[in-house]
């Protein structure tokens, strides 16, 4: 019985060896998995920590490419309103054009001075010139000389002629 006594203790101590052993073992084994998984959270950090930076860059582009292309709609926008100013211009002497033209045609047909005053609104001198153009146009009235004597033209240039000479002979 002493036998089985003194064995109890020995199988007690090996049982009990064999459970730290165990226990070791699966303390490390887990240690080794935590420290595993550790690594892989590090490495997950570090990759998702680059695509942030990645991101931050991207995100800088896009907003230097939006200022870009908020200066150049601005600049567009200037432009539109500067050729839409041009337009308003344009239209504005294409209207004095076309009140010229609609005189002429008034005049042609007939209306007075103060017609082309009122219709065209036309200063006077305005209607009085429009009105004497095309009345000698159209051959109502004479178109005066430019020279008060049209047949004493070739003899004035050889009297000058003889003046400017007269003058190196002495």
């Amino acid at each position: 019985m002493f036998e089985a006594l003194s064995l109890t203790p020995v199988a007690l101590f090996s049982g009990v060896g064999v459970f730290t052993l165990f226990v070791v073992l699966l303390i490390s084994k887990v240690k080794r998995a935590i420290q595993k998984q550790l690594e892989q959270s590090r490495l997950q950090v570090r990759n998702l920590d680059k695509e942030l930076q990645k991101s931050s860059k991207q995100l800088l582009e896009v907003r230097s490419v939006v200022v870009g292309l908020g200066q150049k709609v601005t600049e567009q926008q200037d432009l539109i309103k500067h050729l839409n100013e041009r337009i308003v211009e344009l239209e504005h002497a294409d209207n004095d054009g076309r009140l010229y033209t609609r005189a002429t045609k008034m005049v042609q047909l007939g209306a007075g001075i103060n017609e082309l005053i009122e219709e065209c609104e036309l200063p006077k001198a305005e209607a009085e010139l429009m009105m004497s153009l095309q009345n000698k146009l159209a051959g109502k009235e004479k178109i005066p000389s430019l020279r008060s004597d049209p047949t004493s033209f070739d003899e004035k240039p050889a009297d000058s002629r003889d003046r400017r000479d007269s003058p190196r002979r002495r």
